[in-house]
């Protein structure tokens, strides 16, 4: 399937100044041309720039601060120049990336981030197993934690990265939603493409900018973390994922007194034998009125909640590091004795394997 629209912006393949496009869509261009002109400024300096003239080389460096990836020039190997700045504001990471010669870059799922991309020069084409889209100025995609991608750039091509913590935007959409998350939020990763939602989203690149390198203690901090809240909001609501329709329940569906009241049993007993009968007793109520209550207010049955309680339980402990050992001893722990089905359900929550939340926390 394809999807996007290759005159997203302006298509930089080619010299065709000429080219007519809505007037929404060349704002869009000029919006992403002001964003380079930005960063350029802001993600300027020496100390916090990357430059590589070598293909291998740059591909280290890239896996290095982002993830597994495998590079190949597509282009005049004379041409070829990474160049990756970057810069921290609050919790976000920033960074611009260009390579001077037109490339193409695997990038494995083997990242407990969100990054989202937008292009601001040159053009791109990117695959996934949701299909593939391209563009040029204005072109937003979103990797998200777990996902393989495939990318093809021009020459001439540069992205303006934010990165994203899975647990930071997982901890907002789980507090949106008043309820844990039972599976690893994943987002589609091409957006609306009519020009408005990126518009948007630059918008709020330009302010995250202007933070860049606030020291923790300044008096904007404040500000910096109203505009990471802005940020989270912003893609939680504006782009689509695996909670949209969950969040756009209506707000009035608040959970029955029962179904609260079999939540924090839950919570007290996950590490419990516990049967669905167990908890409709301990509640009082019987166990079709509770599983319509979950089914109604939490968009999920009784013992799927238990079951994320128990993973979140699991990854609270690797967290606290130990031995490869551990995994295996926390998973009983919380009563999970089929340990193949156990790592396959803790991947395809937290877009990572258990050994994975190890190695990361040390």
């Amino acid at each position: 399937m394809v999807r996007g629209n290759p005159l997203h912006g302006v298509d930089e393949r080619s010299n065709m100044n000429a080219i007519s496009f809505p007037a929404g869509e060349a704002g869009l261009a000029d919006e992403s041309h002001y964003l380079r002109l930005r960063a350029e400024h802001a993600l300027g300096r020496p100390d916090a720039t990357l430059f590589s003239l070598d293909v291998d080389d740059a591909s280290a460096r890239l896996s290095n601060v982002y993830n597994t990836n495998r590079l190949r020039l597509a282009g005049r190997a004379q041409d070829f120049r990474m160049r990756l700045r970057t810069a921290q504001v609050g919790r976000f990471g920033l960074a611009t990336l260009a390579f001077g010669a037109e490339v193409d870059i695997d990038q494995s799922g083997d990242r407990p981030f969100l990054l989202v991309t937008t292009q601001v020069r040159g053009f791109s084409r990117v695959t996934t197993p949701d299909g593939m889209a391209e563009g040029g100025r204005g072109f937003v995609v979103i990797d998200s934690a777990g996902q393989p991608v495939s990318k093809h750039f021009s020459s001439e091509s540069e992205r303006c990265n934010v990165r994203i913590d899975q647990a930071v935007i997982e901890a907002k959409c789980s507090a949106l939603l008043d309820r844990p998350l039972d599976r690893c939020l994943q987002f589609s990763p091409f957006g609306a493409n009519n020009g408005q939602v990126e518009r948007r989203w630059i918008s709020l690149l330009q302010m995250l900018l202007a933070y860049v390198d606030t020291p923790v203690l300044s008096p904007a901090e404040p500000i910096i973390h109203n505009l990471e809240e802005a940020v989270l909001l912003h893609l939680l609501f504006e782009h689509e994922h695996s909670y949209s329709e969950a969040l756009r329940r209506p707000a009035n569906a608040l959970a029955p007194r029962h179904v609260k009241r079999a939540e924090d049993y839950i919570r007290a007993h996950a590490r419990e034998a516990l049967t669905l009968e167990q908890i409709a007793g301990a509640v009082g109520c019987g166990i079709r009125t509770l599983s319509e209550g979950f089914h109604k207010t939490r968009g999920t049955t009784p013992m799927n909640f238990l079951r994320r309680v128990r993973l979140a339980g699991v990854r609270r402990d690797l967290e606290q590091g130990g031995a490869p050992g551990v995994v295996a001893e926390a998973a009983l722990r919380w009563g999970f004795n089929h340990l193949g089905r156990f790592s396959a359900d803790y991947r395809r929550s937290f877009g990572e394997s258990p050994s994975d939340t190890l190695r990361r926390i040390k």
